[in-house]
Order: structure tokens, then C-alpha cells, then sequence
């Protein structure tokens, strides 16, 4: 039997990492190691997963719904979110990997192979040619107006909205999002209504002011930032 632990985030400096990049740390967490060679590879056939993945996390956390250990999503959470929001477009970004290549992340797969699963896989060629300035708001509106969040689930392993399970890691839970592989509830943290009700304000009030100013400043001081640095 194998203990599983996850130690998430590493920033800065008490071990004098000075370069200010965060990570998760994963030890024995084998569904941790099989949904990163997932996200890797998304992140590898289209070339606007990995910039919209970086600036919604960023926007996340700038507006405080990016901190499970605080009651909001994680990264990991975020990431799915993202993920299936590209999928679900009527033209969609990103197929479903798991659907269209179920031997390259076959879920009782040896974990030593796992690295090795997604190797053949070519890019995808989308028909879609959304700006990443598009699919920023477009994001931001499908989470305001379009997803029920009250009777969904998010799952990028079917690459839809699927209703909610019936099962204990469901009921009474503000935000269902599937883990692709586990089939876990990734965004259990969020059990307060007053964290979903900020996260869902978060979401209504950026997209509302990029959607008016079409100037990402307005929810993200990306200037500032850079000024800082």
C-alpha cells in the first residue's frame, strides 16, 4: 500500500529559490502523475491552452478564488475549468484526449508507461481562430451566464457538463469538478456558500468590465506588475 501525498506550492525563497516560479510537489500521488502527462499533453497540441491557463490562473489569484486551503479553487480546479470550456465551444479549441486516445491515458495504465502514453500524439489542428483576448472573455461569460453550476459537473473526460452524481464527494457541494481520471470532486475545497458566492461574483464582475473596457488592466494590473518587477 502506498501513501499518497501532495505538497502544493512552493514560492520564494526559505530554501533560496529566488527565480519566484511556483509548483506543485507530488509524492507517491500516482493520479497526480497520470493527470499531468494529460495536462502536458493539452497543453502541447494547441498553442493557446498554455498562455489562457497561465493569465486565468493569474487573474484568479489577483481576485483571491485561487487558494483551496482557503475555501476557493485550486490550480488544479482552474485548469479543468479551462480545459473544459475549450472543449465545449461550438467550434471546440481542444478535442478530448481521453476520448480520442483512450490507450495513451488508459486509467489502469503501469505508471512507469504513463510518461510514454502521449508520445505519438500530434497536434490538433482547430478550426477555431479565437484571439486569446476572445477566449479570456468568453471564459469569464460562460462561467456568468451559461454553466449551471447548481446542477452540473465539469468533465474533461467526456468533454461536456454531465449532471451531478447522487454520490457522497457531490451532495451539498457549491462546485462539481471531475477528476479525469479518479473521478473525485477537485473542487470540494469550496463547501462555504460565501466562497462560492465571491467566486461567482469574481467571474461576473471580470466579465462585465473586460466585456465594457476590452482592456485586460481593468481586472488584471498587468502594467503594475510589470512596473514592480
Amino acid at each position: 500500500m502506498h501513501s499518497s501525498c501532495c505538497l502544493s506550492v512552493f514560492s520564494g525563497d526559505p530554501l533560496s529559490f529566488h527565480s519566484g516560479v511556483e509548483f506543485d510537489l507530488n509524492v507517491n500521488n500516482v493520479v497526480g502523475i497520470r493527470n499531468t502527462f494529460l495536462l502536458r499533453t493539452y497543453a502541447y497540441i494547441e498553442k493557446r491552452v498554455r498562455p489562457i491557463i497561465l493569465v486565468i490562473k493569474k487573474w484568479a489569484r489577483h481576485h483571491g478564488i485561487n487558494d483551496a486551503s482557503r475555501g476557493t479553487l485550486s490550480s488544479y480546479s482552474l485548469v479543468l475549468l479551462v480545459l473544459h470550456y475549450l472543449q465545449t465551444l461550438p467550434e471546440p479549441v481542444i478535442p478530448c484526449l481521453q476520448k480520442a486516445y483512450p490507450e495513451s491515458f488508459n486509467p489502469s495504465m503501469d505508471i512507469h508507461l504513463v510518461p510514454n502514453g502521449p508520445r505519438d500524439i500530434p497536434p490538433y489542428t482547430s478550426k477555431n481562430d479565437s484571439t486569446l483576448g476572445d477566449l479570456l472573455l468568453g471564459f469569464l461569460k460562460y462561467y456568468s451566464t451559461v454553466f449551471n453550476w447548481e446542477k452540473s459537473m465539469i468533465s474533461v473526460r467526456e468533454a461536456k457538463a454531465l449532471p451531478r452524481p447522487n454520490y457522497k464527494d457531490w451532495k451539498n457541494k457549491y462546485i462539481c469538478v471531475e477528476e479525469p481520471f479518479e473521478r473525485s470532486n477537485t473542487a470540494r475545497a469550496v463547501h462555504e456558500k460565501m466562497k462560492f458566492d465571491t467566486i461567482k461574483a469574481e467571474f461576473m464582475e471580470s466579465w462585465q468590465l473586460l466585456q465594457a473596457k476590452k482592456d485586460l488592466n481593468f481586472i488584471l494590473p498587468v502594467r503594475a506588475t510589470i512596473q514592480k518587477r
